[in-house]
């Protein structure tokens, strides 16, 4: 009696799921979708399938959301400029090299520990007395030109050589860090946040490594919009936003290396140099 029960069960569980999965198909089917595009170099997400199927279980019962995870920095850019209506998820260097192309306006900046800030730091096993000159390669998962201005900005008062530094440029920060520890470069250029998680990921190579220099503060990432589909794009918007108000929506941020999301103010905007000027211009487009 118990087996044919459980199985009734069974049964039932599975019709209810797949009768829910239908609907929401259906009801979104004719509907345009809205790709939310996403590309960071200061998380440690190696999974991206797994990251896409937890965040289109999420969205999927609002509209036709998905996210789209995109490995590598130029496919990224690639893909965006063919997306009209579309959102970006990315770390805020990278919006601020590629803002002027995108024509588009942040409209919300991740928090992490009650701020949306962070610090970059540069780490290594050793001291060096003139990285210019000491001919060791200097890992970062940024561009080569960003990466030379934040080197710039570290040692501003000792007037570095930036254009005689060796840069090895990686995937990602922890690309980076480990560089370090097998000995390919002498030194990293990381966040805070990925030196913070060395420590719990691999404590030996964290005790090794000293901080050399560390820079002024950034934002964290960000997630912009064009500026003709801010509007239009209102509602997931503020469905991202209202993640962290439910568990599930709550792992999902966190998979990001993010706590929440606050709207993006006009002191943020300053920072971030998008001027009103620039934003004007792109709406007028």
């Amino acid at each position: 009696m118990k087996t044919i029960f459980y199985k009734h069960l069974i049964v039932s569980v599975m019709l209810t799921a797949f009768l829910l999965l239908w609907f929401s198909t259906t009801v979104f089917s004719g509907e345009e979708k809205t790709f939310i595009y996403f590309h960071s170099s200061e998380t440690s997400i190696n999974n991206f399938k797994s990251l896409k199927m937890e965040f289109d279980r999420y969205l999927s019962r609002f509209g036709p959301y998905e996210l789209q995870p995109v490995k590598e920095r130029p496919e990224f850019e690639k893909q965006i400029v063919h997306s009209r209506n579309c959102l970006i998820l990315l770390s805020s260097w990278h919006y601020k090299r590629i803002a002027g192309t995108f024509q588009g306006k942040p409209v919300l900046i991740g928090i992490r520990n009650g701020k949306n800030t962070q610090r970059r730091l540069l780490v290594a096993d050793k001291d060096f007395s003139d990285l210019a000159s000491s001919a060791v390669n200097i890992a970062s998962a940024s561009s080569i030109q960003h990466t030379q201005s934040v080197m710039k900005d570290l040692f501003d008062k000792k007037q570095l050589n930036v254009d005689a530094l060796r840069i090895l440029t990686v995937p990602k920060d922890i690309d980076a860090i480990m560089a370090v520890g097998f000995g390919m470069s002498g030194a990293a250029l990381i966040t805070e946040y990925s030196y913070d998680r060395l420590k719990l990921l691999t404590p030996v190579l964290y005790e090794k490594l000293k901080i050399l220099a560390t820079g002024p503060e950034f934002h964290l990432m960000i997630l912009a919009a064009r500026s003709t589909c801010i509007e239009r794009n209102r509602p997931l918007i503020r469905i991202i936003k209202e993640m962290p108000d439910t568990p599930l929506g709550q792992k999902q941020i966190h998979m990001l290396g993010l706590d929440s999301f606050q709207d993006a103010t006009s002191s943020d905007l300053k920072i971030l140099n998008i001027t009103q000027n620039l934003i004007r211009q792109q709406e007028e487009k």
